[in-house]
């Protein structure tokens, strides 16, 4: 399914591809397992799905990097990965010749785009507002057609710096969480 987000621990890669994708992780950031998905996936010929538990993941924990207030705290270094995704490809290029990476790639990319978005929203200040502007401007000047693919998406709407999107942007996403028990 192309619409899955893709977790690091449910990946394996070949230590050959990830050393001929150049995979280098910036120092002292967390979040930097969404590169070990995004960076090497261009590089992958074959991917297979085996609906098996390898791993299991143990989400509720008040320290973890993925609550909502940790990811608050540190969403100067979910940008900093996100940037690191932006710079990486220009995703379009996939489009036509291989399309079901391309979808891998923009819902991976997305995902990251929206979260920032949410946590900024969230946080709220001019400051923040600036941060998730210059993050969509970033995507904009890099992959003009990405960007307006994921600005056309229902999710686009977190780049919007409207009073009233924003507002409505915090409502979904407080539904959804109740609906979806994340975080």
């Amino acid at each position: 399914n192309v619409f899955q987000y893709i977790l690091m621990h449910s990946v394996i890669y070949r230590t050959k591809l990830l050393r001929d994708c150049g995979l280098e992780l910036p120092k002292h950031t967390f979040y930097v397992d969404n590169l070990v998905i995004y960076q090497p996936l261009p590089y992958v010929k074959s991917m297979y799905y085996i609906n098996v538990d390898f791993y299991r993941y143990f989400i509720g924990r008040p320290d973890q990097s993925v609550q909502e207030n940790v990811l608050m705290k540190r969403i100067d270094q979910h940008i900093r990965v996100t940037d690191i995704m932006i710079d990486s490809f220009n995703i379009n290029e996939f489009y036509k010749t291989r399309p079901r990476l391309y979808r891998y790639m923009q819902t991976q990319l997305l995902i990251m785009m929206v979260i920032n978005s949410i946590m900024l929203i969230k946080m709220g200040g001019k400051e923040n507002i600036k941060k998730k502007t210059e993050l969509w401007q970033k995507l904009k000047e890099k992959d003009v057609i990405t960007y307006k693919r994921l600005r056309r998406r229902f999710t686009g709407i977190t780049a919007s710096n409207n009073r009233f999107m924003m507002w409505f942007c915090k409502v979904v996403y407080f539904f959804a969480r109740k609906k979806f028990k994340f975080n």
